[in-house]
């Protein structure tokens, strides 16, 4: 609960509605601003904890606030600060405060923070909307390792490049920093993925999978004359991308499928290694 909120507004700002006076200027929302709006909502929601545990939610909150003060100044040119006002995006930081003051850093903090900063994007649809409300919501609830596992499946699964003359060099480029960022510890139990099927970021049915050679040779067919040609000459052309898919086939991601949520949860976490990731192409 948000309780009873007023609105104000100062010379060359935008209203920002929240239990103190919180004014959006021409360059953006200050570290002050955003600091001071985790710090109330936090106290909204947690008003009977005893010291010790009040200044370790206080401190994983402060931790939130930077995060977000990062994602603003890197992004402010592709957000709008008037959708702060929104009550739904309200609702959606008073998640992402309530998250990150459970879990502090157990949680990706940045990850969250980028999610907050994509829901105030420019051009964005309601389903785009509404899709990374609930990736705010779920998100705290998932592991690093958890969420390493959406990132490297959608990368293998859905991303593929359409560009004239494609190469397996293309391939590796892409691969490289997918695999130094996300394939440490990036397999995951049976376990991790039930439960990541019961918070509702995927769907688990261990009596489906494929081989991922197979489908990678029928989006680049122009690369080899058959799978078996394709398997060797990516394991010596594109040595990234192949390890990747050496995982990929060693562990249980063929027999899961990512909803519209963990598409999101994983672009963003991709968007750190990839340049030029749009939600808005993907949800739409």
């Amino acid at each position: 609960m948000l309780g009873k909120m007023e609105q104000s507004t100062g010379e060359n700002s935008d209203a920002y509605q929240a239990k103190r006076d919180i004014n959006i200027n021409n360059t953006g929302m200050d570290y002050r601003n955003v600091k001071q709006l985790c710090i109330d909502l936090i106290h909204e929601n947690f008003p009977k904890l005893q010291e010790e545990a009040m200044l370790q939610v206080n401190e994983n909150v402060l931790a939130l606030a930077d995060e977000l003060k990062k994602e603003i100044e890197k992004k402010k040119s592709v957000i709008d600060p008037i959708k702060l006002a929104q009550p739904d995006v309200q609702a959606a930081i008073n998640e992402a405060v309530q998250g990150a003051a459970k879990k502090g850093r157990k949680s990706d903090l940045n990850l969250l923070a980028s999610l907050v900063i994509s829901r105030i994007g420019k051009g964005n649809s309601d389903l785009l909307d509404i899709t990374i409300e609930e990736a705010i919501r779920l998100t705290p609830k998932l592991t690093f390792e958890q969420i390493k596992f959406l990132s490297v499946k959608h990368f293998l699964s859905s991303m593929f490049i359409q560009v004239p003359n494609i190469s397996f060099a293309h391939l590796d480029n892409l691969a490289k920093p997918v695999l130094a960022a996300f394939s440490s510890n990036c397999s995951i139990s049976v376990a991790n993925i039930r439960y990541l099927a019961g918070v509702g970021v995927l769907d688990f049915n261990p009596m489906f999978g494929d081989d991922a050679y197979s489908r990678l040779y029928q989006e680049y067919p122009s690369l080899s004359k058959n799978v078996e040609e394709f398997k060797e000459k990516i394991k010596i052309q594109a040595p990234s991308y192949y390890k990747l898919v050496e995982i990929y086939n060693k562990e249980n991601f063929s027999a899961t499928n990512l909803n519209s949520f963990g598409q999101v949860i994983a672009l963003t976490n991709l968007g750190r290694v990839i340049n030029n990731i749009d939600l808005k192409v993907w949800i739409n």
